[in-house]
């Protein structure tokens, strides 16, 4: 159950209840009842991640996703995006790895670890480390970086968000062929 009601769309502004009836999901219908503003500037932030607008591959994205949710224990987040890290390439056992988390995931290649490492540092101590800032730098451009660390930072705030609202599971995982762009 909610901890917050979700919006009642009868209620919602036009351009709101557009963006609802497109990604009818629990997520979207919860966030709807923030100022207009505030979701209208939260749907272009988060958007820029999926699509050209932003350097990361999607499967360095997922990584980076999953590994929030995961430490931020935000059921919601990880039942949504592990079906999105699917379709960007990770396997079943590259899933499992990113829930467990921690250094030298045998199913992780180099990159992927580094970005694992990486997330994990800035949720848990906020200022990655020194190391691990060098570690993910040596496979990504710094506008990756700070593409990156800007994903690990919305996917903060938007688990804290779900966890806090009591956002339940949808029915089923939104269809991410239709919503992530691959690249």
């Amino acid at each position: 159950m909610p901890r917050i009601p979700y919006a009642d769309p009868a209620t919602l502004p036009e351009t709101v209840r557009t963006l609802v009836a497109r990604a009818p999901i629990n997520v979207v219908r919860m966030m709807a009842g923030a100022s207009e503003g505030v979701f209208d500037g939260f749907t272009k932030f988060s958007g820029a991640f999926y699509g050209p607008a932003s350097s990361l591959p999607p499967a360095l994205r997922e990584i980076a996703i999953l590994r929030v949710g995961y430490m931020s224990h935000a059921g919601y987040e990880t039942f949504q995006h592990e079906p999105s890290g699917r379709l960007a390439g990770l396997g079943d056992n590259q899933i499992e790895a990113i829930k467990h988390g921690g250094e030298h995931v045998e199913a992780l290649d180099p990159v992927q670890q580094a970005v694992l490492s990486f997330t994990e540092d800035v949720v848990k101590n906020v200022k990655a480390s020194d190391a691990n800032l060098a570690a993910v730098r040596k496979h990504l451009s710094d506008k990756q970086v700070l593409d990156l660390t800007l994903l690990i930072g919305l996917y903060m705030m938007v688990s804290r968000f779900l966890e806090t609202a009591g956002v339940e599971n949808d029915a089923k995982s939104l269809d991410w062929k239709n919503v992530v762009p691959q690249k």
